[in-house]
């Protein structure tokens, strides 16, 4: 029996982190509009949710003012390493079940796009997590072309490195290193017609990070999640994510949440760590939430089309 079709929805983040600079703030939200514009395009044509999350999440890695792929911040030696990963719950009326689908890559150095890479590792691997020339190796296999790592590293990153280490010179224990208004990972979730669930998320990872630091980013569970009853992306403080599993707590508890509410309830497992969370449910239900200064979003439903949001912080709701 063929699955009844049902409403598609998406939405899409730019980083949770400090206000972006004024002169950033138009490039930003058009590059958001252009991501979720290009997602909700597959949706729209009955695609799938696993092919729209990744596309709108290239748009983001293709656009400088975003912390992924070419707009990716630099280690403290100056280089370029992403992180990214894909998950998808995909329903199978005739079995009566979910299936489960992820991958993920680390220390990316030689892929524009990382999330086409990760991809590649859920379709062509066994595995679920690859890093650095070993995942790069898959890109041959899937076609995904290879460059330089100097080619990922653009003007403005090479300029925000400069500031951060001249941040973490004068910095104490308790400030973060790298300029107040950096953001970091986008990521994008969505439902298809059938009710197909995705999530994907992709990074550049923070300012002054050591050399083979890993974030959540790809990190099931942590930077993303899907299941049957809903998916997942994050953005923040990774270490803190990481440590409580952000985006499985968030999918969990719509159990007896809508969406919005499931990520205030999430966030408050961070213990004080900025961070924001984006979700849609079975249902086609999108909800979002942050703690950190400012988190951008774009929005697809079919009703309202395209949206660009700023939602106000948490910590704002509770002043």
């Amino acid at each position: 029996m063929e699955n009844s079709p049902i409403g598609p929805a998406m939405i899409v983040h730019g980083g949770a982190g400090g206000r972006a600079l004024p002169a950033d703030r138009p490039a930003r939200r058009r590059g958001l509009l252009a991501a979720v514009t290009r997602g909700a395009e597959i949706l729209r044509g009955g695609g799938a949710a696993l092919d729209a999350v990744i596309a709108a999440v290239g748009v983001l890695e293709d656009d400088l003012y975003f912390n992924a792929g070419y707009g990716s911040l630099l280690t403290t030696d100056g280089r370029v390493e992403m992180d990214a990963a894909v998950m998808c719950a995909e329903r199978s009326p005739a079995a009566r079940k979910t299936a489960i689908r992820a991958g993920g890559v680390v220390l990316i150095t030689r892929v524009r796009n990382p999330i086409r890479l990760a991809r590649a590792v859920m379709d062509l691997t066994p595995h679920l997590l690859m890093a650095g020339a070993g995942a790069e190796r898959i890109a041959r296999r899937a076609g995904i072309p290879l460059c330089r790592p100097s080619e990922l590293i653009s003007q403005r990153a090479r300029e925000r490195w400069i500031q951060t280490r001249e941040a973490i010179g004068n910095a104490s224990p308790e400030t973060p290193p790298g300029p107040a208004h950096e953001h970091g990972t986008v990521g994008a979730v969505a439902r298809d017609r059938y009710g197909n669930l995705a999530a994907a998320t992709s990074t550049g990872g923070v300012p002054g990070k050591l050399p083979g630091r890993i974030g959540d980013s790809a990190i099931i569970g942590a930077g993303l999640f899907a299941a049957a009853r809903g998916a997942a992306s994050a953005t923040g403080s990774g270490e803190a994510i990481m440590r409580a599993g952000l985006c499985r707590i968030a999918v969990a508890a719509m159990a007896r949440r809508d969406p919005s509410r499931a990520a205030e309830f999430a966030l408050q497992a961070l213990e004080g760590a900025e961070a924001g969370l984006i979700l849609i449910d079975a249902k086609g239900r999108i909800g979002f939430a942050h703690n950190a200064p400012a988190m951008e979003i774009a929005i697809f439903t079919p009703a309202a089309g395209a949206r660009h949001l700023a939602p106000p912080s948490m910590l704002a709701v509770a002043d």
